[in-house]
């Protein structure tokens, strides 16, 4: 009977093992992506919108993420957190966002993966929504101004295009909702900016600085004007876009 030898002493034996590794290997992806850190490069535009629903604040800003990481990640919040001359005002999530530049309406935004080396980029608008009981109250409150509105608009003499008015005590509820929630006075704005992704050791937060003036505050401030007219509530104005600030860095 011939000798017998140890398998790891087999020259085939390893030419197969040899093989085996290339082809597991090949689907891997390289060694140095697999050992990158896991990432989020995170760019704004240079411009703030800076608006208001009824009060209720509003901000849009272009929003550039980038998996520049060796691993997919998965990003789940992204939102602002506002304050003014040291005092803190409140966080806007990212609600909505418009899929491409020349897009009329937005989408709801929702959590999404990003594969190594992919980018979402997208206007994003940050807001808190109305709390249920506010929103009932909204929608009863613009029912009536609606109705009201309607039934003037209709008791018109043929022919006649002037605008008409809504009761004052119908316009009072929107006048007092947007004297309770409307933050944008003058001042010195820090503006947070944050992304959770997961895993959390990926996520990112910077923060940015802005300016509002007295006419600023004023320009947003005359939207409370249409409401009288059923403007700003029961339809756009164009004038209620809002205003566009410069955004930087903030150091410090």
């Amino acid at each position: 009977m011939p000798p017998t030898h140890p398998f790891y002493v087999d020259w085939t034996f390893w030419a197969v093992i040899v093989a085996l590794l290339a082809v597991l290997l090949s689907q891997l992806p390289p060694v140095h992506i697999l050992l990158r850190p896991k990432r989020l490069e995170v760019e704004v535009h240079s411009r703030l919108q800076v608006t208001h629903q009824v009060g209720n604040p509003n901000v849009g800003l272009y929003v550039n993420i980038a998996n520049t990481g060796g691993r997919e990640l998965r990003v789940r919040r992204v939102q602002v957190d506002v304050s003014r001359d040291g005092k803190y005002l409140g966080a806007l999530p990212a609600q909505n966002y418009f899929e491409t530049p020349s897009s009329q309406s937005s989408v709801l935004f929702v959590p999404f993966s990003l594969k190594p080396g992919e980018h979402w980029g997208h206007a994003v608008n940050f807001l808190s929504f109305f709390d249920r009981q506010t929103e009932k109250l909204y929608r009863q409150n613009q029912s009536a101004l609606d109705a009201d509105i309607r039934r003037k608009l209709d008791a018109r003499p043929k022919g006649d295009e002037q605008i008409v008015v809504a009761e004052q005590s119908l316009v009072a509820p929107f006048t007092a909702l947007f004297d309770r929630l409307f933050i944008w006075e003058p001042g010195e704005y820090v503006f947070a900016l944050s992304v959770n992704a997961d895993p959390g050791s990926a996520s990112y937060t910077k923060k940015y600085r802005f300016t509002l003036y007295e006419s600023d505050t004023l320009a947003l401030r005359k939207n409370a004007e249409d409401y009288q007219y059923g403007g700003g509530i029961s339809y756009n104005v164009p004038r209620h876009v809002g205003v566009f600030v410069p955004l930087a860095e903030h150091v410090g």
